[in-house]
């Protein structure tokens, strides 16, 4: 890990990508704050949109939980620990993914139909989750009959 000034110099990558960049970081920060603080410049830096939240991974994970890939490695977790008690002790580079999470959203879909006031049946509506993969079918989509 290079060290400038007492700041450690931390390399980013956007998962899939070859977006990168480096931030210089204090560390004597904890893990949470480091977290808030990372997301907060990546998403500029990444051209994140405001509504896409996203995770910090350690690179180098081979073979973890999530698959053989690093960028599915789990995301570091907040907690009180300062930067300097995980990374003090290493004479590697440290590097990280930045990680999107799928942003599931609420939206209202039909499911089954009542008649408006010109005779004809219109859908009425209940909610319904929709993610990036998954789409739920509806159970009931065609009209009472007549």
């Amino acid at each position: 890990m290079n060290r400038t000034n007492s700041y450690y110099e931390l390399y980013f990558k956007l998962v899939y990508t070859c977006q990168t960049k480096k931030y210089f970081v204090r560390p004597n920060i904890t893990l949470s704050q480091f977290i808030d603080d990372i997301k907060m410049r990546a998403r500029g830096d990444f051209n994140l949109q405001i509504t896409e939240d996203i995770e910090i991974v350690e690179a180098g994970q081979y073979h973890n939980i999530n698959g053989r890939d690093p960028e599915l490695a789990p995301a570091l977790q907040p907690s009180n620990v300062l930067l300097s008690e995980i990374y003090e002790n290493t004479n590697k580079n440290i590097a990280f993914y930045i990680r999107k999470i799928p942003n599931y959203l609420t939206i209202d879909v039909p499911t089954n139909y009542n008649e408006n006031s010109m005779g004809t049946y219109v859908p009425r509506i209940r909610n319904q989750c929709v993610g990036y993969e998954n789409v739920y079918t509806l159970e009931d989509l065609n009209p009472p009959p007549l």
